[in-house]
């Protein structure tokens, strides 16, 4: 470790946007620094707060710019390699994209003034219009640049390692949220939940659930096809889909013409309300591309249904174990697994008992910041070689 004297190194985290549900983590990171390194978060934020939530002195903004070249969109985050030269962090943390092409630039900055660079990533998000063996090769350049590496799961870091990256030099942070309060604040969320029910005029009904943006990636579409197959199952069925988006609207209106009745499409719901409607839900059903809200309903205990997908975020619905996969667009199959769930009271406890297990001891964020953490240690060692050699 470089000298405790030196006083508190810096290390800048860059993110697309400094998002609420990132605060907990970065709250609980700065905390376990200690007087180790102190953190700065820079990314872009909503009139100096976090999106969707509180401000913080620890959050800097740097916004981030779209642009296209050649019909692709890349983005940059605007003067990062700049202030990097200029402040010179000791550790440059970053969310991983090869689409950015400041993260392509970082690296080799870092190396000129002896710090380290970290990439954070999924390693299989990145998907364009290129054959998979040009991917690979794009992919490989990419990452190699890196000192170090925090994976958001295994199946992140099976890729990373598969495209040559040195393990020994990666981690895997499981990527979550906060989701500690539901274990401790449980019956108040329950409580809020059954008034939400009896708010929509949901009392004896089953309920099926479905929060994340509405955009082409989630399949909203999906839900709204397979509905008559899903009403034949229980006619007692309803569903309600949380989230805004860029198809909020069309979804309403599909959803009108579908059942007006029975599928109650209601947006962006205030904080909080979210989790409620998971507790109020019999199933949650993700239909497309999964997010951290498949880790708010296994905490909760919502029976969870997934399309098939391949990721680091859906890596912790293993099915029949933890919730249940489905071939993403089979709409046969999501009507049969429903039917499954909702008809085996058995399996259905079994699953949710193991998924809420794991959610409490393993996917959590405590041991997602001691990853982080830990990564960001070493990496300071790095540093403090790198600029003894300078």
């Amino acid at each position: 470790m470089a000298d405790s004297n030196d006083g508190p190194k810096k290390v800048w985290m860059f993110q697309p946007r400094v998002e609420h549900y990132r605060i907990p983590i970065w709250d609980l990171l700065q905390e376990v620094a200690g007087d180790a390194y102190h953190l700065t978060i820079l990314g872009r934020l909503q009139d100096g707060k976090s999106f969707g939530g509180p401000a913080r002195d620890y959050a800097r903004d740097c916004p981030l710019d779209d642009f296209s070249r050649l019909g692709q969109q890349f983005s940059r985050w605007r003067g990062a390699e700049e202030l990097v030269e200029r402040e010179r962090p000791d550790v440059v943390v970053v969310a991983a994209n090869p689409r950015s092409t400041t993260c392509w630039k970082l690296p080799r900055v870092c190396s000129r003034i002896g710090a380290a660079s970290v990439c954070w990533t999924k390693a299989h998000s990145f998907s364009g219009a290129m054959p998979e063996f040009m991917m690979r090769m794009v992919k490989k350049r990419f990452f190699s640049r890196f000192d170090r590496a925090i994976c958001y799961g295994k199946s992140s870091m099976r890729e990373l390692v598969g495209l040559g990256y040195a393990p020994d030099r990666a981690r895997v942070a499981q990527n979550t949220i906060d989701t500690g309060r539901i274990f401790t604040q449980g019956e108040r969320i329950a409580e809020r939940g059954r008034q939400l029910r009896t708010e929509q005029g949901l009392d004896g009904r089953k309920v099926i659930v479905s929060i994340g943006r509405m955009d082409p990636p989630k399949r909203h579409e999906d839900l709204l096809d397979a509905w008559p197959r899903l009403r034949s199952i229980d006619p007692s069925l309803s569903l309600v889909l949380v989230s805004g988006g860029q198809l909020l609207e069309s979804i309403r209106q599909r959803a009108a013409q579908v059942d007006g009745e029975n599928i109650h499409v209601l947006g962006r719901v205030p904080e909080g309300d979210d989790y409620a409607w998971l507790a109020a839900g019999d199933l949650a059903i993700y239909p497309g591309a999964v997010g951290l809200a498949i880790n708010q309903s296994l905490a909760i205990g919502c029976p969870t249904i997934i399309a098939d997908e391949h990721g680091a975020d859906a890596e912790i619905i293993m099915h029949e174990q933890t919730g249940w996969r489905f071939a993403r667009g089979d709409l046969d199959a999501l009507s049969a697994t429903v039917g499954r769930v909702l008809g085996d009271d058995s399996q259905r406890a079994r699953v949710v008992g193991q998924a809420r297990k794991m959610m409490k001891d393993k996917v959590t964020i405590e041991n997602m910041v001691t990853c982080i953490d830990a990564t960001i240690r070493e990496a300071i060692d790095d540093a403090a070689r790198r600029r003894m050699m300078q």
